[in-house]
């Protein structure tokens, strides 16, 4: 059984925040969204200390992400006339 290392809680949470806002910062720089939203974003992804809001954010903008590019797929598909 393979041990994993204890780790304050503390500092598990710190990790778990920093990864998220990472992970944030990097769904941001899709196409799917604007240089101004991507700033006002940066403050929320430092201020927030909920890794559970900041979970949800994520998966909104992954989601959010993902139907722009269908959209984009979608409108490449169609033949110009």
């Amino acid at each position: 059984m393979p041990v994993t290392p204890k780790m304050p809680p503390a500092a598990a949470l710190t990790c778990k925040l920093e990864a998220l806002r990472a992970e944030l910062r990097c769904i941001l720089q899709h196409p799917a969204i604007a240089p101004v939203r991507r700033q006002a974003a940066e403050a929320f992804i430092c201020q927030c200390t909920d890794a559970v809001r900041l979970e949800q954010w994520l998966a909104l903008a992954v989601t959010e992400c993902g139907q722009w590019e269908e959209r984009v797929l979608a409108m490449e598909e169609k033949p110009e006339r």
